[in-house]
C-alpha cells in the first residue's frame, strides 16, 4: 500500500470509489487518453479494453481503439504508432504476453515509450488461467522498465506515473505495470481517482517531441542493422537509460505524491523497523502477508514484509 502524506499536502480533488484493478487500469487509461490501444483479449486482461470502448462508446475518451488478430499482431501495431509519435497502450498475459515477446526487445531498443499493462497468469502447460509470475519473469532481460501494483489503488498510480517515467528524455523506454490477475484484476478495493482528467493531463504534460517516423521534414531510420561497434553501443545506451530512470523514477513518485497524497518508493517496507524475520513476496501475496504479520507480531513474533514496487531497474542498493 502506498504511504500516505499529510492530508494538507494532497492538493487536487479525488473521488473515493470501489473498483476492480481492471476498472483502474481502464480508468487511468481514459484520463491520460493514449493515442491508441492495441490489444487482443486474454483472461484476466480483456476487461481493460472493455471497459476503454464502453467509455469510447460514451465519448469519455478519444483513444483509438485497434483489435489486432493475436498480441504479436497487437504489439507490432503498438510499436508501429509509437514509432510514429503516438502515446500507445496495450494489455495482456500469460500466453498472449509470450506470443509478443520477440517485438519487446525491439521496441526498448529502439527507444520508443509505450505502456504495457501485464495481467499476470500462469504460462501453460498445463492450461490454467489463475495467478501466479510465470509471465513475468519472461519479461525481465527486455530492456522495459518494470512497475508492480499490488492493489487497485496502485494499478492507477502506476499507470499516470509510467507515462511520465518513460517518456522522460533521460529515460525513453518503454514501462510494464504488472498486477495479479484475478486477486488484483477482478477484486473490488476502495480506491481514489482525480476528478477531472485535467488533472492527469497536466501531470503527464503533452507528448515529447522525439524523433518519429511520420516526419518528413527530417527522416529517419528505424531498426536498421548494426554491426558489433553500433550494436555495443545501442546496449550501453540502454543501460545509461536504465540508469536514468533509477534516478528519474524516485523523482516522479515524489512529484506524484504532492499532487495525490499517496507516496510510493522502490520497495514496500512493512513493520519492518524492528522485524527478525521478513518475507519477501510480490503483488498481492504481500498484502496477504502484511495481515498474518499482524497476527504473529500478537503472539510475539516480530514479523516483516518485504515488496518490490519497482522491478526493472532492480532496486539491489535499497
Amino acid at each position: 500500500m502506498a504511504q500516505l502524506v499529510a492530508e494538507e499536502k494532497a492538493k487536487l480533488v479525488q473521488k473515493v470509489d470501489f473498483r476492480t484493478g481492471n476498472e483502474m487500469a481502464a480508468q487511468a487509461a481514459k484520463q491520460i487518453n493514449f493515442h491508441l490501444m492495441g490489444y487482443y483479449p486474454i483472461t484476466p486482461s480483456t476487461e481493460v479494453a472493455e471497459f476503454l470502448d464502453e467509455m469510447k462508446a460514451a465519448g469519455e475518451h478519444e483513444i483509438r481503439m485497434v483489435p489486432a488478430d493475436g498480441e504479436h499482431s497487437a504489439a507490432g501495431i503498438c510499436y508501429g504508432a509509437t514509432s510514429g509519435g503516438g502515446r500507445v497502450f496495450n494489455c495482456t498475459a500469460s500466453q498472449g504476453l509470450l506470443y509478443s515477446l520477440e517485438q519487446l526487445p525491439v521496441q526498448s531498443g529502439s527507444r520508443f515509450p509505450m505502456l504495457l499493462q501485464l495481467v499476470n497468469r500462469t504460462v501453460s502447460g498445463p492450461l490454467d488461467i489463475r495467478c501466479d509470475h510465470s509471465d513475468l519473469y519472461h519479461v525481465l532481460t527486455t530492456g522495459w522498465i518494470i512497475l508492480l501494483a499490488r492493489e487497485p489503488q496502485a494499478v492507477y498510480d502506476m499507470n499516470i506515473m509510467a507515462v511520465r517515467i518513460g517518456e522522460h528524455p533521460r529515460v525513453r523506454l518503454p514501462v510494464i505495470v504488472a498486477y495479479d490477475g484475478f486477486f488484483t484484476s477482478h477484486q473490488k478495493r476502495r480506491v481514489q481517482y482525480f476528478e477531472n482528467d485535467e488533472a492527469v493531463a497536466d501531470f503527464i504534460g503533452r507528448p515529447p517531441e522525439f524523433p518519429h517516423a511520420l516526419d518528413p521534414r527530417h527522416p529517419i531510420t528505424f531498426g536498421a542493422y548494426m554491426n558489433d561497434p553500433d550494436l555495443i553501443n545501442n546496449k550501453y545506451q540502454l543501460k545509461l537509460a536504465m540508469d536514468a530512470a533509477r534516478e528519474v523514477i524516485p523523482q516522479v513518485f515524489e512529484e506524484y505524491a504532492q499532487i495525490s497524497g499517496r507516496r510510493y518508493s522502490f520497495l514496500d517496507l512493512y513493520r519492518m523497523d524492528d522485524a527478525e524475520v521478513a518475507i519477501l513476496l510480490l503483488n498481492s501475496a504481500a498484502e496477504t502477508a502484511k495481515d498474518m504479520a499482524d497476527r504473529l507480531r500478537q503472539k510475539g513474533q516480530r514479523v516483516g514484509v518485504v515488496s518490490l514496487s519497482v522491478m526493472r531497474p532492480f532496486p539491489a542498493e535499497e
